[in-house]
């Protein structure tokens, strides 16, 4: 079984035991509506569209940096994200999503085209990630963790 499945699987096993009713096919349905949106979001560089979808209490631990907590500090770093690159594609693929309860996790691989913004040729990164989504006292689903690693180098350009 794979990683991602267990801790997937042991997060519902666990919302499961508290007596919470399996989700509904709208529940998931929602879900995947704002996981879909939220990657828009990104592949458009659309950062307004973007926040829209993030927790207050999120945290973000991206490879090779501190986690960043808090929606005004993942504010902060997407303005310094899209400072440096401009998405320019992004492909999921393998693809689960489990929902149970109020809470939803996906995991899958993805394909991370970036331009650089000061030049340069564009980079590809790849690797596999993990995002656990909530949802909140007014229904609507946020995007509340995320990890990711990249198996390819991408070379960061300058910043001047």
């Amino acid at each position: 079984m794979k990683w991602q499945s267990f801790v997937a699987l042991s997060l519902l096993t666990s919302i499961g035991c508290g007596g919470a009713k399996a989700p509904s096919g709208a529940a998931r349905a929602e879900v995947e509506s704002a996981t879909a949106a939220f990657h828009q979001a990104l592949r458009t560089n659309d950062k307004e569209a973007f926040m829209s979808y993030v927790a207050d209490d999120v945290v973000l631990m991206p490879p090779g940096e501190a986690a960043v907590r808090g929606k005004p500090a993942l504010g902060a770093w997407y303005a310094t994200f899209l400072s440096q690159y401009r998405t320019s594609s992004l492909a999921l693929s393998g693809r689960e999503v489990f929902v149970g309860g109020a809470f939803a996790v996906e995991s899958g691989s993805f394909e991370w085209g970036l331009t650089p913004v000061v030049g340069g040729p564009p980079v590809v990164d790849r690797g596999n990630y993990m995002q656990v989504w909530k949802r909140q006292p007014d229904g609507n689903w946020r995007f509340e963790r995320e990890i990711w690693n990249s198996s390819a180098s991408a070379a960061r350009p300058a910043v001047k």
